[in-house]
C-alpha cells in the first residue's frame, strides 16, 4: 500500500477510503501529493467514480477541448448530463484548469441534488455568491469545517486531500 503519510493526517481515512473504492490513486506509487491543487478534469473524474462510473447518456460532446481519448471525457459528459457543472463557455471545458473549493463545493452539492440547508456564518461568503448554498449544505452536514478564523477561503485552489475528504464526509 502506497499511503505513505503520516496516519493522524486529519485526511487519512479520506485517502483510504478513495484509494479503496477506486475513485482515486497516488501520484506515484508511494506518494499521493495531498497538497497539490486539483483540476476540473481531476474532480468530475472523482465524482463520477464515486458515483459508481455511470455510462453517460449524452451522446454528443459540447467541448472542443475533451476528446474521447481522455481519461476523463465520460466523466465530463456525465457531469454535464447530470447537471453538476457546465462548460467555462459554450465550446469549452477547461479540463486543466485549477478548481476553487468554492467550484468543488457546487459540484457536490449539485451531485447530491442541490438540498437547502441553514447560514455556514462564513465570513467570506457572501449570501448572493453562486456557491453560497452549496457552502451552507457542505457546511450544515460536516462535509466542510472551512479554513482558519471562520473563513471558507472559497478562491483557493481545491487540494487533492481536501476534494477526496469532502467526498469522504459526504458518502
Amino acid at each position: 500500500m502506497w499511503c505513505y503519510f503520516i496516519a493522524h493526517e486529519h485526511y487519512y481515512n479520506a485517502v483510504k477510503w478513495a484509494v479503496d473504492k477506486g475513485i482515486t490513486s497516488g501520484t506515484s506509487r508511494y506518494t499521493f501529493s495531498p497538497d497539490v491543487a486539483c483540476t476540473r478534469a481531476q474532480v468530475v473524474t472523482f465524482l463520477w467514480r464515486a458515483a459508481g462510473s455511470p455510462a453517460p447518456m449524452l451522446n454528443k460532446n459540447p467541448f472542443t477541448d475533451v476528446h474521447t481519448s481522455d481519461y476523463y471525457y465520460d466523466a465530463v459528459l456525465w457531469a454535464v448530463q447530470n447537471g453538476i457543472t457546465n462548460g467555462t463557455s459554450a465550446k469549452t471545458f477547461s479540463p486543466d484548469a485549477t478548481v476553487t473549493r468554492a467550484q468543488v463545493v457546487t459540484f457536490l452539492w449539485r451531485a447530491n441534488g442541490q438540498p437547502a440547508a441553514g447560514n455556514s456564518g462564513f465570513v467570506d461568503v457572501s449570501s448572493n455568491a453562486y456557491y453560497a448554498k452549496a457552502v451552507d449544505w457542505a457546511f450544515a452536514n460536516g462535509i466542510t469545517t472551512g479554513m482558519d478564523y471562520g473563513a471558507f477561503d472559497p478562491d483557493t485552489a481545491c487540494t487533492r486531500a481536501q476534494i477526496v475528504t469532502f467526498l469522504y464526509r459526504a458518502r
